[in-house]
């Protein structure tokens, strides 16, 4: 199908229609009357030979080629929104551009929240939006960094791609506080081999040095819990005889809590070296250049205060 035959006017109704799940609602969000939307829906079904919406009761639920292209319309919104807001001279004060940032919670709250502080002093009608990375991203890397503005990730993952050193993070193990007030038992390799673990996913995006580092011993930990999240560890953890490796600068924010406490690891670990990635690609936005530029200060200021 030839672009130049599609009606792009389509994409942001589309979007809305499936976001919402509905006309009423769809047409709020845009702004458009009710029967001005209700014919796009009905160009759209002509277009796709689907009902995208199907009514369920009082509600609209998505067919499943509608479920497939919510995906697909989002990531394209995106880009053309990337392309249309690219510019030879990027404007900090003046831009209303979004920014899509990858990486995991806890790289979000350790050195997402000082960049999204920087760049909303500076940038205030710019928008970060930071995603949970997926396994697909950093399998397919580089050539997955062409559709972000990029990713937070340690190195070892991947080689050949842009990237500036952000910060460096120890291992921290930690395990439930004891019941009875009494410190907690000190672990052994031997002991990492025999308690149940809680661990941050579960494929090549996985940080597991700790494993690795055990299997060369010929020790096998068991995975008892997988979480998506850094900041779920600590509630995995308490009341029950698993053990977790979070990096140094999180655990210390677990402090407070009463019910998990951080113990000397008896595994020499390698230290973590945090980086943000980038494609090629983006070398010469003008946008992107003024975007890494803050992320290298903030990252010297995180580095200096260390």
């Amino acid at each position: 199908m030839q672009l130049g035959s599609i009606d792009l006017n389509l994409l942001v109704p589309l979007q809305a229609l499936l976001e919402e799940r509905g006309v009423s609602r769809a047409a709020d969000r845009l702004f458009m009357s009710q029967p001005a939307l209700s014919a796009a829906l009905a160009r759209l079904r002509r277009h796709f030979n689907d009902e995208l919406l199907i009514r369920s009761g009082n509600t609209y639920v998505l067919s499943p080629l509608g479920t497939e292209l919510l995906t697909e319309v989002q990531g394209a919104t995106g880009v053309l929104s990337k392309l249309f807001g690219t510019q030879a001279e990027f404007r900090p004060s003046e831009s209303h551009r979004e920014f899509r940032l990858v990486g995991s919670d806890y790289v979000a709250a350790i050195f997402g929240a000082p960049l999204a502080r920087a760049v909303a002093a500076a940038a205030p009608h710019t928008q970060l939006r930071f995603e949970h990375v997926q396994d697909a991203v950093v399998d397919n890397a580089p050539d997955s960094l062409r559709d972000i503005d990029g990713l937070f990730l340690p190195h070892g993952y991947f080689e050949n791609a842009e990237h500036i050193d952000l910060f460096i993070d120890p291992w921290a193990c930690i395990v439930a506080a004891p019941a009875d007030g009494a410190g907690p038992a000190e672990l052994t390799v031997d002991s990492l081999g025999i308690r149940p673990w809680a661990v941050t996913y579960s494929g090549r995006t996985a940080v597991t040095s700790a494993t690795r580092q055990l299997l060369t011993l010929g020790v096998y930990p068991r995975t008892e819990v997988v979480t998506r999240s850094f900041l779920t560890l600590p509630d995995m953890i308490a009341g029950t005889d698993r053990v977790a490796f979070v990096p140094e600068s999180l655990a210390r924010r677990f402090a407070a809590r009463s019910d998990v406490v951080v113990v000397t690891s008896p595994l020499e670990l390698p230290l973590i070296r945090h980086a943000f990635w980038w494609s090629p690609t983006h070398e010469e936005d003008a946008g992107h250049r003024w975007l890494r530029t803050q992320i290298s200060a903030v990252a010297e200021e995180m580095r200096a205060d260390a």
